[in-house]
């Protein structure tokens, strides 16, 4: 009797980690310098978590999906200018309900979905970024009243998913639009009231799509919104398209296009970015992959406070990165990468440069297995 109690709580056991879905760990941690020319910024260095986080992913009906995510390198205090009342560090919260074969809703703090393929690659796999992404350049933050694609990353809102065929999608999202001002560029005096005193929303239309045997993937998408300013008509429009390809097992290939522009009501003034990602990686080795990067973006400013602040500023950057698992068949790695930006001012003068060097270990694994 003993030993059938036993073997029952051992099958019961295994059945409930089976049913729990998944609790992934998920942490990378890196040395960084940083060495700056012809730049209002010091050089620097650091160890540091670049990621740290616990994504537990479930269901709680055949119908019913959840996802909670929580980053352990972000602030736990409640984020400014978010546009919702959760705490920085948590990235995900939301629930999936499918309603059919083809469409589903979820609802929580979710992704927005703008910013093509380099939004959606895990900020554990991101080493050089664009200025479009960051709002940062190598003379320190950038400007203009767009809306950075990181501060898109996770809104709190609602998606409605048209699954077309089991590789296509077409998503709808609505969420409050987020307070450009968080970062408090330099030399801009935005208006930045609570978002309880604003009704400004965003909608977002995005597609995703694989196509030759799923080695083509596309994605595209158009984000338009109402300034978080009350009483204007303050506008941003965003939009972005991606697409990466993987030749034959060997070499992965892609290109992003990437652009936030804000319109401001009464004078017409408008603060812009676009940037240009490309990437190329060698997937040929079972151990090791190397991959290099490009960068372009172009931000033109015409609503700084301060007069040498408007016009446009160009940023061209390259980076080397080599990564390696030292244990194949695991999610543990080795990476060292290195990257140059470059910014040409729109005051003129001497180009502020950013040599940076990143040298760490990334390990992703699920509690449950």
């Amino acid at each position: 009797m003993k030993k059938f109690l036993l073997a029952a709580l051992a099958t019961t056991t295994a059945v409930s980690a089976a049913n729990a879905g998944s609790i992934n760990f998920d942490a990378r941690a890196d040395y960084d310098s940083k060495t700056y020319e012809d730049s209002t910024q010091k050089d620097g260095s650091q160890f540091y978590f670049k990621t740290v986080r616990l994504d537990y992913q479930g269901k709680a009906t055949e119908d019913l999906s959840f996802r909670l995510r929580a980053a352990y390198n972000k602030a736990g205090t409640q984020s400014t200018g978010a546009g919702d009342n959760s705490q920085t560090a948590l990235e995900f919260a939301y629930l999936t309900h499918k309603m059919g074969d083809m469409f589903s809703l979820q609802v929580g703090k979710l992704g927005s979905e703008y910013g093509a393929i380099e939004s959606q690659t895990s900020g554990a796999d991101l080493y050089l970024t664009s200025q479009a992404y960051t709002k940062t350049g190598p003379n320190g933050n950038l400007n203009g009243e767009y809306l950075s694609t990181s501060s898109l990353l996770y809104v709190m809102g609602a998606k409605a998913i048209l699954n077309m065929t089991p590789d296509q999608n077409l998503s709808l999202v609505v969420f409050k639009t987020p307070n450009s001002s968080v970062a408090a560029p330099t030399g801009s005096t935005p208006i930045a009231p609570a978002q309880a005193d604003s009704n400004a929303m965003m909608e977002g239309l995005i597609y995703k799509g694989l196509f030759m045997d799923k080695n083509l993937r596309i994605m595209a998408s158009y984000h338009m919104g109402t300034g978080y300013v009350p009483s204007t008509d303050d506008k941003y429009t965003l939009y972005s398209a991606g697409v990466t390809y993987n030749f034959g097992g060997m070499v992965l290939a892609g290109v992003d296009y990437t652009n936030s522009a804000y319109e401001r009501d009464g004078d017409g003034a408008k603060d812009s970015i676009y940037s240009i990602i490309g990437k190329v990686a060698f997937t040929g080795w079972e151990q090791w992959t190397p991959r290099l990067e490009v960068i372009t973006s172009e931000e033109k400013v015409e609503t700084s406070a301060t007069a040498a602040n408007n016009g446009t500023n160009k940023f061209m950057g390259y980076g080397a990165v080599l990564e390696f698992k030292p244990i194949v068949d695991t999610n543990f790695r080795y990476h060292i990468a290195y990257s140059n930006t470059t910014e040409e001012l729109a005051a003129g003068g001497n180009d502020p440069k950013v040599d940076q060097i990143t040298v760490g270990a990334r390990w992703n694994a699920d509690f449950l297995k």
